[in-house]
């Protein structure tokens, strides 16, 4: 067997041969920047290494993903899907770059500010302290709050941080879109991710189609969401579990909660309640 091509350039061709069904020279060049004799050598090496992956398509002229690529490499499809899509960008539709096939329908209107980003990422990653300046809901106007971060999370369309609030004495979530100003502070953080108790709690989530559909649409739910199965279990850290639900918009209360706005529905309700947003 060949010598083994760079880890991180052996994955990126797997991405791009898993999720567009082929590699080439040209879309090389686009996606990487490099030129016609460099990506020919990747490609080169690539096939050296696994020379069953790919097979050559003369009107493409390109090397199109073989069966045995997709019996070699089964791997979870959601991490897979998200790598690639951080390899080749998801811009929104109304983007003037027609490289693009694969796109986010509309603009992301919740993205953070760059420095409060980096300040987090920052904090979480030294374990210090931040004074941010907030507001919610709850309470509207501007207050101030000294938080330990530990994790950013995107959860749906919106960003958080998970924080340890000196003033509450306990781990909460921070909209990233209400924080104002953050400072990072010299003092170390007052508690950490592994003395945050709830996100280390990993919870078993269980899907199900809604019980109010048709036989047919229930047929339909769980070949789109369950590869043709009763029910999916995802596992979610316990914090998480609100976030993850509002988005795959499942009912927890299959009466007031229906179709066609609810196609799924949690089926494990009392496993997961404590973790439940009051309602």
């Amino acid at each position: 067997m060949s010598k083994k091509p760079d880890p991180q350039r052996l994955r990126q061709l797997e991405l791009l041969l898993r999720w567009e069904g082929q590699v080439g020279n040209a879309r090389l060049r686009y996606l990487m920047g490099l030129s016609s004799i460099r990506a020919s050598q990747w490609i080169r090496e690539f096939r050296e290494f696994r020379p069953h992956w790919t097979l050559w398509n003369s009107i493409t002229r390109s090397f199109n993903a073989s069966p045995e690529f997709y019996r070699d490499t089964q791997e979870e499809h959601s991490g897979s899907l998200a790598q690639y899509l951080s390899l080749v960008g998801l811009p929104s539709s109304t983007n003037s770059d027609n490289q693009h096939v694969v796109v986010a329908a509309f603009p992301d209107i919740t993205t953070p500010n760059p420095n409060t980003f980096a300040i987090l990422s920052s904090a979480s990653r030294l374990a210090r302290a931040v004074e941010i300046t907030y507001r919610s809901m709850k309470d509207p106007k501007p207050h101030i709050r000294i938080i330990s971060p530990h994790s950013i999370i995107r959860a749906g369309r919106r960003w958080h941080v998970r924080a340890y609030c000196e003033l509450n004495k306990q781990f909460r979530d921070y909209n990233l879109g209400r924080i104002s100003d953050v400072k990072l502070l010299d003092k170390p953080s007052e508690s950490l991710m592994k003395h945050d108790k709830d996100w280390m709690t990993e919870v078993k989530i269980r899907l199900i189609a809604h019980p109010d559909l048709s036989p047919d649409q229930e047929s339909l739910i769980r070949f789109e969401y369950f590869q043709d199965t009763a029910a999916r279990v995802t596992t979610c850290r316990a914090p998480l579990i609100n976030y993850f639900i509002q988005d795959v918009r499942a009912a927890i209360d299959v009466k007031t909660q229906r179709p066609p706005e609810y196609q799924l529905a949690v089926q494990n309700l009392e496993e997961i309640s404590q973790w439940l947003f009051p309602n």
